[in-house]
């Protein structure tokens, strides 16, 4: 006999094979210690084949799904004979086992039917503990009852009455500050009503606590503190772009942005405002060194040789950046390089460019 060698799994190559799955409660509960392995992974094919049953919409008319499962191919799958497969089925039957499955003979030589029944059991104990919460629950609810009806007789009918009373003396205290309004919605009040009333809720009490909100925020140096802060932060973010478009502008003048590249296509629009961004931030910078082909330069070097800036150079850089064809691992350090080296490198540029295509070979 040739003798067997297994490899082991490596990463997540157990995830490639399909599997048969046996509930563990199989296993686990107590019900079911009397049920033989053979027969729990009986019940576990027999789950398997539930999902080809679905697929085939294989339902009786109660909705029921069922599968054909014959003895020959439970001998062939468990590798038995006819005595143990018919003993494994018994195992299972609800008839001579314990219940998991139930045949249903279809006669006229056709295989029996068989359902396959959910392992979750439910028990008696549960029904009665939903009972008991029902029960509970009913009480609640006239517990509920009874305290409204509590709250019903400590609130009579006169109580209410006296309740809405109120409330048209609260909207004749907010009518007291328009006159017009007054007279023309209480003209049948009494007058009596209207100066108890005015009399309770003096319109001074408002006043004073609008004085007291004030003062203490005139003077609460937390509060105070805080607002100027944030007065403060807004003014700075403020200036800080106030002074970014004015610098944008200003480039977009010199390289006649709107006269040339107003029609452009939106791919190159888009390639012009990366660099007209890209110059706007160098020169947003007050003080400090800009790397600049691996070398620091002062930042007023680099803003003097920006504001140089104009439309030829700008077709230059671009001219520059789709012809080259070497990886640039750092395009913005490349970028900077190129429009600081326009200015004064243009006009070499495309000289040695016409005496190439001139005399070159």
């Amino acid at each position: 006999m040739q003798e067997l060698r297994f490899d082991y799994f490596r990463g997540m190559e157990a995830e490639q094979y399909s599997f048969y799955r046996i509930p563990k409660a199989l296993f686990t509960a107590e019900c079911f210690q009397s049920l033989s392995c053979e027969a729990k992974v009986l019940y576990g094919l027999m789950l398997d084949r539930m999902g080809l049953s679905i697929k085939n919409r294989w339902f009786d008319e109660e909705n029921r799904v069922y599968i054909i499962f014959t003895v020959e191919e439970i001998m062939e799958m468990m590798n038995c004979k006819t005595q143990k497969a018919t003993k494994l089925l018994k195992e299972l039957d609800t008839e001579n086992g314990i219940g998991l499955i139930e045949k249903k003979r279809q006669g006229l030589g056709k295989p029996n039917v068989i359902y396959v029944k959910n392992f979750i059991i439910k028990n008696t104990i549960q029904s009665a503990e939903i009972g008991e919460n029902r029960a509970e629950k009913q009480n609640c609810d006239n517990q509920k009852a009874g305290i409204s009806e509590i709250e019903n007789h400590d609130f009579p009918e006169s109580k209410i009455q006296n309740c809405e009373n109120q409330k048209s003396r609260i909207s004749e205290i907010k009518n007291q500050d328009f006159p017009e309004s007054k007279f023309q919605n209480g003209g049948n009040q009494n007058p009596e009503i209207l100066k108890s009333t005015i009399q309770d809720f003096p319109k001074s009490q408002s006043i004073k606590t609008d004085i007291i909100k004030t003062e203490r925020n005139e003077t609460d140096p937390i509060i105070s503190n805080h607002f100027n802060r944030a007065s403060e932060a807004s003014a700075e973010t403020e200036t800080v772009i106030g002074l970014m478009d004015r610098y944008r502008e200003t480039v977009r003048d010199n390289i006649s942005y709107y006269e040339c590249y107003a029609d452009a296509s939106s791919y190159e629009r888009k390639n012009v405002d990366e660099l007209v961004e890209l110059v706007v931030e160098i020169l947003m910078q007050q003080e400090g060194q800009v790397k600049v082909a691996g070398e620091d330069k002062p930042v007023a070097v680099v803003k003097s040789r920006f504001m140089k800036l104009r439309q030829p150079h700008i077709e230059y850089v671009l001219f520059c950046l789709n012809r080259n064809t070497s990886k640039v691992a750092n395009i913005k350090s490349y970028l900077l390089t190129v429009l600081y080296n326009a200015p004064v490198t243009i006009n070499n540029f495309y000289q040695a460019e016409v005496n190439h295509d001139l005399y070159g070979g």
